[in-house]
């Protein structure tokens, strides 16, 4: 399997007995944002592993850059469904029907939520029975402003025909959508733009379409994202998933991890998310404003901020992996040792 890869998610997708593993693509080098492949390894019992998706999943096969994914039983039929998430993908339902994952979401999301995803948390937080997802992403303190009618969009092409994927990032202003990059950007990705824009002021004010001409448009793949906020989707008495606000410490820093634990001792769930992002390009700036959010639960659904002086959390750097063992989280942090804390309790 020689693709960059995110996560693999284990269940016994066929019933047979033995587990199978779901490897979900990342990125392919050099040809961001293009989708790479995911796999469906069938176990045929014996410890040989086949990669099933092309038949199991068309669907799934290149379904995008993948971050994470988690097995659930969505419909009740005692059968492991699959709910993905991903960079400039839509949280997406894929229901286990005759040996087949079919694509579902429309019956379990009343939009689309394309966002920057990072993380799938899959509890039952408000105690009905049914599982709910958490979902980290980019969140809210940026440059970066998303709605469903004006969201970022990336088209990517080889425009210059040399051989190399040129991603456009564009975000809507004042109504209409421009490129992100600016013009040394440009002219550094595409020699063929000097001539087009031969000083800054003639590309201040150009869309898209001033920049490439159609015949250039013509080809273009095009991803979107209209949902930048860390989401909590509850699951309904409808049996669908419905959006529900989060304390707005949340949304400081992207979310790489989200850990339910029960900090109180009350017998409800409560979230811990980390995060942060300190390698960004340098017009976006870091993403370094979560020293490690707690969430009180209700058993509810309901969450309430924990301040720093409460929490006693005070993590630095960016925080990619949290796990709980014998009452104590222990987190992984880019570039430095692991650090512990432990839970106190009551």
């Amino acid at each position: 399997m020689h693709v960059s890869k995110s996560c693999a998610r284990v269940a016994d997708f066929n019933g047979d007995g033995h587990l199978d593993i779901f490897v979900g693509g990342r990125v392919i080098p050099g040809l961001y944002p293009e989708a790479p492949k995911s796999y469906l390894l069938i176990n045929d019992g014996k410890g040989h592993f086949k990669d099933q998706m092309s038949v199991v999943g068309p669907d799934l096969n290149q379904m995008g850059m993948i971050t994470d994914a988690a097995w659930i039983d969505l419909n009740g039929d005692k059968k492991p469904d699959l709910v993905t998430v991903g960079e400039w993908m839509p949280v997406s339902v894929f229901i286990n029907t005759d040996g087949k994952l079919i694509n579902k979401t429309k019956n379990y999301f009343d939009k689309e939520y394309s966002g920057w995803w990072n993380k799938l948390l899959v509890a039952d937080l408000n105690e009905d029975g049914k599982p709910d997802l958490i979902v980290g992403n980019l969140g809210l303190n940026s440059q970066c402003k998303v709605s469903d009618k004006e969201p970022a969009e990336m088209y990517y092409k080889d425009f210059d025909d040399n051989g190399a994927i040129d991603p456009i990032l564009c975000f809507y202003m004042m109504g209409k959508s421009f490129p992100y990059i600016t013009r040394d950007e440009l002219l550094d990705q595409m020699s063929i733009m000097r001539p087009r824009f031969p000083n800054y002021a003639s590309y201040a004010d150009a869309t898209l379409k001033d920049v490439f001409t159609p015949d250039e448009l013509k080809g273009a793949k095009y991803l979107k994202a209209n949902s930048l906020k860390t989401t909590y989707f509850q699951s309904g008495t409808d049996g669908r998933f419905h959006e529900k606000d989060l304390p707005l410490e949340v949304q400081m820093a992207p979310v790489y991890t989200i850990t339910a634990v029960d900090y109180d001792a009350d017998g409800h769930k409560d979230l811990l998310l980390c995060g942060n992002m300190n390698q960004a390009k340098l017009r976006f700036g870091k993403y370094d404003a979560n020293y490690g959010v707690l969430l009180k639960g209700n058993g509810k659904g309901n969450f309430n901020y924990i301040p720093q002086y409460k929490s006693g959390f005070k993590l630095q750097g960016d925080v990619r992996s949290a796990i709980e063992i014998n009452n104590t989280i222990v987190f992984g942090i880019n570039q430095q040792g692991p650090k512990a804390y432990q839970l106190k309790g009551k």
